[in-house]
């Protein structure tokens, strides 16, 4: 029932790329130093000695061996409880101007964890993880003795085989150069009826570097790296805050309806629901953020992505930056109107022998390649156009009439995209992955979103 939210939760993170820039040789040595001092965190044993007789030391022995588990492998310690925050700031990570990112470490919401696990040439520690309503932001680095790429990083419940629900992206960077310390993220987003539990496993699938597999999500000669990280849950419970809104938004006869806002360090989550009374595609709100006030001063909150609606309208989940621990006076949400196209010119054809797009909505989205099963779409973001999200479909159907998935183990759809601050215009790059066959011609794709609006101002008080 996810795949659909993972895939739009990808397509609208690609205007939200996270930077990270150089950092000081003494601050990575520090931060090496810090995590090897921290190691795992192992329980400790206090005892008040009052007398040292026979019985004292074999109850004492009894005791030291049902804590340490021993085993013929030496003594390990059973895992420790993540200790509650807040905690002291995570240092070796640049936050930019994020917003959410720093005012949490500011509060020592970024839970300290520092797991390290090393298999053949890899290294994998995480550092630390910030958890709030539906979302988590894992800070993870990697080092590697050959070139080597990281195809991917699932989620799972500790001593089981299958991924959770999950939505995963990762900033930074797949491609890891040897000898260098590599600093990434991962931000997590998941559906309100599947939450975080307290124990988790991070599987961080690594592979040699090739160029015969660069842009897919899984290799030969695979390495997979299995840390286990105790969440804290119950302080990220303490902050978090659900305020009703209950608001429908109506332009002409098309309707947006805002449920409400759930509140977190970690960020602003504002749950929606489309009807599927309108006759217009409508797919979201138009140039949505909130405006914070702290201290008399405004302040913007982005929202860098959301679970789109299905083709018949239904709930939507917006994500969205967060500076409560700055106790706002207020929170407001503000829009200028729905993102919202005519249904019936949602279809993309394309014809990959002639290497040509044969129908789109507006006639803007243009053939690039189709190689090895990828095919390749460009199109251009202009303000003065409605920039907005592409989806598409994970059902096709070809020329004859039948249908196919897109190849979703391949890497299904993504984008990238290349902008100039000179002119304002985006470059955006569409990848759709096929199954290896013959495809009778031409490919007919459905458009689950695509940029259009109607325009009205609205605002909306949360807090």
């Amino acid at each position: 029932m996810f795949e659909k939210e993972e895939r739009m939760l990808k397509e609208m993170n690609k205007s939200a790329e996270v930077s990270t820039e150089a950092v000081s040789d003494e601050a990575l040595d520090a931060a090496v130093r810090s995590g090897m001092r921290r190691g795992r965190r192992h329980r400790r044993l206090r005892a008040r000695l009052v007398s040292f007789s026979a019985v004292m030391v074999t109850v004492a022995a009894a005791l030291l061996l049902a804590v340490w588990g021993g085993d013929e492998g030496g003594l390990k310690p059973k895992e420790q409880m993540a200790a509650q925050g807040p905690y002291p700031p995570l240092t070796g990570f640049d936050f930019g101007e994020d917003i959410t990112l720093n005012t949490a470490n500011k509060y020592g919401m970024i839970q300290p964890v520092n797991q390290s696990v090393t298999k053949g040439d890899y290294t994998v520690t995480v550092n630390g993880v910030l958890v709030g309503s539906q979302r988590m932001d894992v800070f993870y680095t990697v080092t590697t003795e050959n070139p080597a790429d990281l195809k991917r990083v699932v989620l799972k419940h500790p001593g089981s085989s299958d991924p959770l629900p999950y939505s995963v992206s990762s900033s930074g960077g797949n491609k890891l150069a040897p000898g260098v310390l590599h600093r990434s993220q991962l931000d997590v987003q998941t559906n309100e009826d599947t939450p975080l539990p307290q124990e988790l496993t991070f599987s961080f699938i690594l592979a040699p570097y090739s160029t015969n597999t660069v842009y897919e999500s899984s290799a030969e000669n695979e390495q997979v790296i299995d840390i286990n990280v105790s969440i804290d849950v119950q302080t990220a419970r303490k902050y978090l805050t659900t305020i009703p809104i209950n608001k429908m938004l109506q332009i002409e006869k098309q309707r947006f309806y805002l449920k409400e806002a759930v509140l977190s360090p970690a960020g602003i989550v504002v749950k929606a629901n489309i009807p599927s009374s309108n006759t217009m595609k409508v797919s979201g709100l138009w140039g949505v953020y909130l405006e914070t006030v702290v201290n008399g001063e405004k302040i913007r909150l982005n929202s860098d992505s959301a679970f789109l609606p299905g083709a018949g309208g239904g709930d939507m989940t917006y994500f969205f930056e967060s500076n409560i621990l700055e106790k706002p006076e207020s929170i407001m949400l503000k829009a200028d109107g729905f993102q919202a196209v005519d249904p019936s010119t949602m279809q993309l054809v394309v014809d990959t022998e002639k290497g040509k797009v044969i129908r789109s909505p507006d006639g803007d989205i243009q053939f690039g390649e189709y190689t090895k099963h990828m095919l390749t779409l460009e199109y251009e973001e202009r303000a003065d156009r409605h920039m907005g999200s592409v989806s598409i479909e994970p059902e096709f159907v070809d020329g004859e009439g039948n249908k196919h998935m897109i190849n979703e183990d391949a890497g299904g759809v993504n984008s990238s995209s290349h902008s100039s601050s000179d002119t304002g215009i985006s470059r955006i790059t569409q990848y759709i992955y096929l199954k290896p066959q013959e495809y009778p011609q031409p490919l007919t794709f459905t458009l689950s979103s695509y940029p259009g609006v109607m325009e009205q101002a609205f605002e909306v008080p949360i807090q």
